[in-house]
């Protein structure tokens, strides 16, 4: 909305000069004239560097001199809306507007206006003005603020046809290409925002932060080697790009390709020794590669760097347990469910080290707040109910009975199975198995997984057998 500073423009008008004047003047609080021109460098370098009480002042003092100057009393509008007047700011642009209906800047200023006073639908009213009056580039930004205020009413359908009609007319930008992207993402239409991106590369191969979105786009898409593909492009193109480096590490991580995340994971410290989440994301690694020694010391190392950060805590705890030491473990995991206090899988990695450590008492709590705060959560029912279920069958089935929401979760009959089976209840046992066995072949076979004993029982052996090769005719 105001010219940035252009050093030709600098140097040839001696605007330096001019600018040590006028802070002389205002040192002295006294305004001394000063050409308009002059006057609008000087509002403009002072907006641009927020020297905004300067600004107000110079504004007020040329106005004197200059009553019907435009730009100046755009200048003081800006300056007024930016420190917080921007209702007084609001009449002064509508009433130049009327003087001057066509003046772009009056147009994007009052729009500016409306969207910080919240008021969308004339925010989006004077963008569309702006955006009819706007010649040639101008028209890139002025369409991306319009989309933004349009998506800011959530209306993303709207903010989709300015960008592509704007795209249509020959007008683009890597910025452009990024918001029309975001929009088709908000609507789950991902096939087209990777379009986005790619059209806008067909134009600039080279713009590695494209290349860089389209693979942040192909990962929440789960496409995880044309993500991989996509951040290539973008290290190829700029090799220092941390974020292209991290999150092909990621990538590489999701694909449980371990050395090759690690080996970018590693290029990230080279450009950067202190990330905190690089540090993290390694202790991942190393924890999936079970040396967990090595992943303590990552995990440590991300916490000393940024203290807040609660997955570094987590893992620290869990690498604790892994390697016996519980009593540490408690000490970490409680930093971490401090930092995070709604996470069920913080709560049920707090209880798991309780009950390595033989706290009974303090397991089963930490266990209850895991459930109540995830109560669908696979890991968190398991370890719940089996913890129960060591103490006693009967308070599996008293909890089950009292939480309504375990009550129809596969994962819960599973247990069930377990544990009428392990009471005598035979009958019972065998109508829940073949229950999760028709809706979830997968963990119904997870049975001699988390419940050895139950290898002893023919039974279910017997009916797996018998669904494999039912299946098996059908494929024949």
């Amino acid at each position: 909305m105001f010219e940035e500073e252009n050093e030709e423009d600098w140097l040839n008008h001696d605007y330096q000069r001019s600018l040590a004047n006028f802070d002389e003047m205002y040192e002295r609080n006294e305004y001394i004239y000063i050409d308009s021109e002059d006057v609008e460098f000087i509002l403009d370098h002072l907006m641009i560097s927020n020297q905004l009480n300067k600004a107000e002042w110079a504004a007020e003092k040329a106005l004197q001199h200059f009553p019907t100057n435009s730009t100046i009393i755009i200048r003081q509008a800006q300056v007024m809306s930016m420190t917080g007047n921007t209702n007084t700011a609001l009449k002064k642009l509508i009433n130049l507007e009327q003087i001057e209906p066509n003046n772009l800047d009056v147009l994007l200023s009052i729009a500016s206006c409306y969207s910080q006073l919240k008021h969308s639908d004339q925010s989006v009213k004077y963008f569309r003005k702006a955006f009819l009056v706007a010649t040639g580039d101008e028209k890139i930004e002025i369409a991306i603020d319009l989309a933004m205020e349009l998506e800011s009413k959530e209306d993303y359908q709207s903010a989709i046809n300015i960008l592509t009609s704007t795209i249509k007319e020959g007008f683009i930008s890597d910025l452009m290409a990024y918001e029309l992207a975001h929009c088709y993402e908000k609507i789950g239409d991902y096939e087209n925002a990777v379009k986005s991106f790619l059209s806008y590369i067909d134009e600039d191969p080279y713009s590695y932060t494209s290349w860089y979105n389209l693979g942040n786009t192909y990962s929440k898409m789960d496409k995880t080697e044309e993500a991989i593909w996509a951040y290539e492009y973008a290290i190829v193109i700029q090799d220092d790009f941390v974020p292209a480096l991290y999150n092909i590490a990621n990538a590489y991580l999701d694909a449980n390709k371990i050395e090759s995340a690690l080996e970018y994971y590693k290029k990230c410290l080279e450009l950067d020794k202190n990330d905190p989440m690089v540090f993290c994301s390694m202790g991942e690694c190393y924890e999936e590669l079970a040396n967990y020694e090595k992943a303590y010391e990552m995990y440590h190392k991300s916490t000393v760097l940024l203290p807040q950060l609660s997955d570094a805590w987590l893992g620290k705890g869990i690498m604790s347990d892994l390697m016996e030491k519980y009593t540490r473990a408690v000490q970490e995991l409680l930093v971490a469910v401090d930092l995070e206090p709604d996470r069920g899988d913080y709560w049920r990695a707090l209880a798991n080290a309780y009950e390595n450590k033989e706290q009974n008492e303090q397991a089963l709590k930490a266990y209850e707040k895991a459930i109540n705060l995830e109560p669908n959560d696979k890991e968190i029912i398991i370890d719940y109910l089996s913890f129960l279920a060591g103490q006693s069958m009967e308070l599996v089935f008293e909890a089950v009975e009292k939480n309504k929401e375990l009550i129809n979760n596969n994962v819960t009959k599973m247990v069930l199975c377990y544990c009428h089976w392990m009471v005598g209840n035979q009958s019972e046992s065998m109508i829940i198995f073949d229950e999760v066995l028709e809706n979830d072949i997968i963990l119904a076979k997870s049975l001699f997984l988390h419940f050895p004993e139950m290898n002893k029982a023919s039974y279910f052996i017997d009916r797996l057998h018998e669904l494999d090769e039912s299946k098996d005719n059908e494929e024949f």
